[in-house]
């Protein structure tokens, strides 16, 4: 397993790609963390990755919000003491340039 007992938070995890990706991760043996705006999402991937063994967490936050994911990080640094990979997967995207982009972007 290639990524035993590494922390990674999935922003947007608790479904469709993020939660694709957060099954991949638990097969590598990650401890998995689900950062999602809905905390329904939150319970059933929570639900379905623990169903298969895999170490999962969830952890409410809306990535638009800077306070949200700072509070997040916090939480999960403060939770599982580190966090080793960051997935940036939640969102929708404004096309422009990245050194263009604000933090309302």
């Amino acid at each position: 397993m290639r990524l035993q007992d590494k922390v990674a938070i999935i922003t947007g995890g608790a479904s469709g790609i993020g939660l694709a990706a957060a099954h991949r991760f638990g097969q590598e043996g990650a401890i998995v963390v689900l950062a999602d705006i809905n905390q329904d999402n939150i319970d059933r991937a929570s639900a379905e990755l623990g169903a298969k063994g895999y170490r999962v967490h969830g952890q409410i936050c809306n990535v638009t919000d800077q306070a949200q994911t700072r509070e997040m990080a916090r939480a999960v640094v403060e939770k599982l003491g580190r966090i080793d990979i960051l997935v940036n997967n939640a969102g929708i995207s404004r096309y422009r340039p990245f050194a263009t982009a604000t933090g309302e972007d």
